[in-house]
């Protein structure tokens, strides 16, 4: 700047239309005053550009985290300075406007910054008051300080400015301005360098900020992931110590006081201690190697706690720094195993069809037991229902909402059986599952084991079954532990087990140890009454599955199933219906859809000679029983016509047939 001109007149000279050069004053500040001629009065008393109270409010809920971080250091720098007459202010830059948000000074610098507007809520832009401060400095994109004679507006001809940008530490895009304003004579020389400091502190702070609210983001989300896992998850340190438990865990274990931070095995020790020590647990928690599934159980104060654990190591930059165990309640493992071999119960007693006095004799000694933890024993031919009934007894007991684990005993080979119901450790056999196994009884616990074809069972698994009923616990093959277990057994056979017995196949004191309850289920030929009603619920029940209509059933077509003596029982009876409607063409089940050994029943029955006279005699003893049980049901000849499908005058000729 030349030293013919004061600064006062350059800024009169140019406002006046003469000419100025850049050797005159810094060309930036040139080419602002030369925008701001265009649109700005340098003249005006005060700014008129200011936004609404709404519009304000707004404004400082977009930049709160800058206020929050902003205002507490204009506040303290302000004390510092303590000089009369001087404002710090929060500008914001909001597209092409910039925006006082906040400003802090004494009365006096208040006083005289609202006289002219420098308040709250106005626009300082260089199209609104020309050339200042915060405009250089954001335009310039640096730490700029403006004297007096080169802001552009006369009101500020006294004010000296020192402004620095204030960028998002996260794109480096501006997002405000930092300024401290005064008389010219208060202006100390290093003031711009502090507010350049004062903006670089801001920055870190709200990059500080930002990382600590990340933080505690993802704390949030990690514990309510934790909280939402339906196991036992604990992490520990590389000194063991609990860095992470969430309160699945601490229920499993019983456990009331938080324990972070404290020794997993001092954890241990105070919640096993007292009833016995936690050996399997704390030898499986010490192995280096990562283990999958270890099923343990342990013994507190209140019982016996069953679960599988799984570890897994956690490594940071290739070191160990800890490890992360999960803990599955064997209840929730039982349930997924039981679903996931489909052996669960979904029958109950509603679903069992019949009127037969001696089937619903059977149902109502089943449903008296049902509550009960005696054994019980279902006897009757392969086909009759034994596993509907052992399903209807788990399902009307306590337990119907535990598990139901139901076994083949004839199915599985003999081998295999003793491992498939007890269990085994690691190393019992060749090709033993690492960690080992739980058997059928661990998986059954609290729950029902259904025991089907339990005549079938080999000798000397025999013995261990009794020695499990007797002692109520179980031992895996190869192990040394005895696992207490609570379950209810149902027991089912074709064999007649008493036979057995005298044959010296079936141990005399297993045969006892299960006929605590027995139940023998009548094949369906000695319940002929019923087959009429099994066939309308079978049917109704196989289209709905099959996704076909309901279809009608033909008097000749029931008569043939009344005459055949269904040696497969029920089981054979839905196959047959199921074959029928797979080949219908209509909605009726015929006479000539049935296997021509099923349908000749009804053809013998027709034929008034011969071999097939006395079935006819026969029918009508099934008839008239028939019809005598629907009159006795319903009192009504209408209403037992529609249920057995005839018309009224066909019912009315056959109750003069029995006449």
């Amino acid at each position: 700047m030349k030293d013919s001109h004061r600064p006062e007149d350059l800024r009169m000279k140019f406002i006046s239309g003469k000419h100025i050069g850049p050797n005159d004053i810094r060309p930036e500040i040139l080419e602002s005053w030369k925008r701001s001629r265009e649109k700005v009065d340098p003249f005006k008393k005060k700014n008129t550009a200011i936004i609404s109270e709404n519009e304000l409010n707004q404004m400082r809920t977009k930049y709160k985290e800058l206020i929050e971080v902003t205002f507490p250091v204009m506040q303290q720098f302000y004390e510092v300075i303590n000089d009369v007459g001087m404002e710090v202010i929060l500008l914001v830059k909001e597209g092409s406007d910039l925006i006082i948000l906040e400003i802090v000074g004494d009365d006096e610098a208040l006083n005289q910054a609202e006289s002219v507007n420098a308040i709250p809520g106005s626009n300082w832009a260089e199209d609104i008051t020309g050339t200042n401060a915060g405009v250089m400095a954001v335009m310039e994109d640096k730490p700029y300080q403006l004297h007096p004679s080169e802001n552009y507006m006369i009101f500020l001809r006294n004010n000296t400015m020192s402004a620095a940008p204030i960028h998002d530490p996260d794109t480096n895009v501006i997002i405000g301005c930092f300024i401290i304003a005064g008389n010219d004579k208060l202006v100390h020389p290093h003031t711009l360098g502090m507010v350049a400091a004062l903006v670089k502190f801001i920055e870190k702070q709200i990059t500080t900020i930002r990382l600590k609210n990340k933080a505690e983001i993802e704390s949030s989300y990690k514990t309510l992931i934790m909280e939402s896992i339906i196991s036992g998850i604990i992490a520990v340190d590389e000194k063991m110590n609990i860095t992470h438990i969430n309160q699945k865990a601490l229920d499993i274990f019983g456990i009331k006081e938080d324990p972070l931070n404290h020794n997993i095995f001092s954890m241990l020790a105070s919640t096993f201690g007292a009833a016995s020590k936690p050996s399997d647990l704390i030898s499986v928690i010490k192995m280096q190697e990562e283990v999958n599934d270890e099923f343990i159980h342990v013994q507190n104060d209140f019982g016996i706690i069953r679960f599988t654990l799984t570890s897994r190591c956690i490594h940071f930059k290739n070191k160990l720094i800890g490890k992360l165990f999960i803990i599955r309640e064997m209840s929730h493992i039982k349930n997924l195993v039981a679903r996931t071999m489909g052996n669960y119960a979904t029958i109950t007693f509603n679903e069992l069809i019949g009127e037969d006095k001696n089937f619903l004799k059977c149902i109502a000694t089943a449903n008296r037991v049902a509550n009960s933890f005696s054994t019980v024993l279902l006897l009757g031919q392969s086909g009759t229902g034994k596993d509907l009934f052992a399903q209807s007894i788990h399902n009307a007991s306590g337990r119907g909402d535990q598990p139901y684990i139901a076994i083949n005993c004839a199915a599985i080979p003999r081998e295999l059986l003793a491992s498939e119901l007890f269990g085994y450790v690691e190393g019992a056999f060749t090709g033993a599952k690492k960690g080992g196994n739980p058997g059928k009884f661990e998986l059954a616990d609290g729950g029902t084991m259904f025991l089907d074809e339990i005549g079938d069972m080999p000798l000397d698994m025999q013995t261990s079954l009794l020695r499990v009923l007797e002692e109520r616990a179980v031992t895996r093959i190869g192990g040394k532990t005895s696992l207490p277990i609570n379950v209810r057994i149902i027991a089912a056979t074709n064999k007649d087990l008493s036979k057995e017995v005298e044959k010296g196949s079936f141990r005399e004191d297993l045969y006892y140890r299960l006929n605590v309850v027995s139940i023998s289920l009548p094949p369906l030929k000695e319940r002929r009454g019923d087959i009429i009603l099994l066939l309308d619920y079978i049917a109704k029940r196989i289209s709905s599955r099959l996704g076909k209509p309901t279809f009608k059933i033909d008097d000749d077509f029931v008569m043939a199933c009344s005459l055949y003596d269904w040696p497969g029982n029920i089981r054979e009876l839905q196959n047959i219906i199921e074959r029928c409607i797979n080949l219908a063409n209509d909605r009726t089940l015929t006479l000539d859809l049935l296997p021509e050994h099923i349908a000749k029943n009804d053809a013998m029955m027709h034929d008034s000679s011969g071999p097939g006279r006395h079935l006819k005699s026969y029918t009508r003893t099934i008839e008239s029983r028939v019809i005598k049980d629907y009159l006795k049901k319903y009192n009504n000849v209408d209403l037992v016509a529609k249920e057995l499908g005839i018309s009224r005058s066909t019912l009315y000729r056959r109750l003069n047939k029995d006449k």
